[in-house]
């Protein structure tokens, strides 16, 4: 008998090196910080371990956690609620401690296996080249190694629409023999990303005009009635268990009204914003989300309507800044490089003021992350021109780009809400890579 020797390829090196720079960083921050932190990630935490626990209409706190705790109504909670189960299952069974080092271990391997889908999603739009490029951007790129740390939802979306992205896009590969099965699970896969942020509500609609103009009216049909059918199943799942158990009809989530009215203004943090709630109602703002929903619906359509060029304008604005503004800066802290950088520019343009530029707090880290996020950017349009003429199967991931453009065109915009799109800009950005000759040749596009 002979010894057979493993012998890793390039791709499950790619993917170790992903999940050890992800431990690295993840292992190296105290768990609890997260608890005492505040913000979106308590709020994530608590209200999990309440959903999960069946805690309601109670001051909830977690045994032996260092947060003073949260009131908690789920029958009013504005987010979808598979994040929330998440968070709050590994709370109700390990010490808050344990806990996120489980979450932030989970998420890791989530991210790990995004550099995967990644591969497989650009290996179908321009060969294996194109893929192992596009994986191994998303391994060593700062803002995905920190992003699994943090207790949001991002990870856990980017994880489910890159796997549903790959399994649908790979129904158009040549020779594929599991299309059924691929778009089965692709559509099971969508309805789970919505029910972690339902900003993805409306995208399996315009995958199924896709599927009628690349399958033929017949079958493009048929596919497009499975997609629908199977992802609207999945969806309708906390649909159902909120009219069993409140009576309520939510969709997805009840955060589209607040987003918009957030968007219609400028947001200066949520007690001016609770203040401008007030003022619209009248008085006291209502607990009930749904009366909430249509106080913000009323004051964001009276001011759009007051200036709508106006309100164009800003919106334009707020969705420009935030794509050319990297995702992940925020978490080294000190001054905004992009505005020491205008600063400069202004007011110096010396060699010695760049020289104390460069010297600044986290100025490398942030540097990189700006390099990362432009090349991914600039190259996925190069990609994009590169796959114009296999629209068939570019086409879905093109959308995905353009649909959280434009739900954040409408709805708030902040770099985080963008950030799952890089993802796909990377994938294009492996194909416009792979098509470089090499030395002494041209490239060719």
């Amino acid at each position: 008998m002979t010894n057979r020797r493993f012998t890793p390829t390039l791709l499950q090196l790619i993917l170790a090196l992903a999940v050890v720079l992800r431990l690295a960083h993840a292992l190296s921050l105290n768990p609890l910080d997260v608890y005492s932190t505040g913000g979106d990630s308590a709020w994530y935490l608590l209200n999990g371990y309440a959903l999960v626990t069946g805690q309601d209409n109670t001051h909830v706190t977690i045994p032996d956690a260092p947060h003073p705790g949260v009131p908690v109504r789920l029958a009013y909670l504005p987010t979808p609620p598979l994040y929330l189960l998440f968070a709050g299952f590994w709370q109700a069974v390990l010490p808050p401690a344990a806990a996120i080092i489980m979450i932030r271990l989970f998420q890791v391997l989530m991210s790990a296996a995004l550099c995967f889908f990644a591969h497989r999603l650009a290996a179908i739009l321009g060969g294996q080249r194109a893929g192992l490029i596009a994986a191994a951007a998303l391994a060593v790129s700062p803002a995905f190694i920190v992003e699994p740390a943090a207790v949001l939802s991002e990870t856990l979306f980017m994880f489910l629409v890159g796997a549903a992205l790959w399994l649908y896009t790979r129904i158009f590969a040549p020779g594929e023999a599991n299309a059924a099965r691929s778009l089965i699970a692709a559509a099971a896969l969508f309805g789970l990303a919505t029910l972690t942020r339902a900003a993805l509500l409306l995208f399996p609609a315009g995958l199924a005009i896709h599927l009628l103009l690349a399958g033929g009216l017949r079958r493009g049909f048929r596919q497009a009635a499975l997609l629908l059918a199977i992802y609207t199943l999945v969806v309708s799942t906390w649909t159902l268990y909120n009219l069993a158990r409140w009576g309520r009809l939510v969709i997805g989530g009840e955060g589209f009204a607040a987003f918009l009215f957030i968007s219609a203004t400028d947001w200066q943090g949520p007690e001016a914003l609770d203040a401008q709630l007030a003022e619209t109602a009248g008085g006291d703002v209502p607990d009930d989300t749904g009366e909430r929903q249509e106080i913000f619906q009323h004051a964001a359509a009276q001011i759009i309507a007051q200036d709508v060029p106006g309100y164009i304008s800003r919106r334009l604005a707020d969705l420009t800044a935030a794509l050319l503004q990297p995702h992940g800066t925020i978490y080294y802290g000190g001054e905004s490089l992009k505005d020491l950088a205008v600063d400069w520019w202004l007011t110096d343009r010396s060699p010695v003021g760049l020289l104390r530029l460069a010297q600044g707090e986290w100025f490398w880290h942030k540097l990189v992350i700006y390099i990362f996020h432009y090349a991914g950017l600039l190259l996925g349009l190069a990609g994009l021109w590169v796959s114009r003429r296999n629209w068939r199967v570019a086409m879905p991931s093109f959308g995905f780009i353009l649909y959280i453009l434009l739900v954040h065109l409408v709805l708030d915009a902040l770099p985080r809400y963008l950030f799952p799109a890089m993802v796909v800009w990377w994938a294009f950005a492996g194909v416009a890579l792979s098509r470089l000759r090499r030395p002494g040749t041209a490239a060719r596009w």
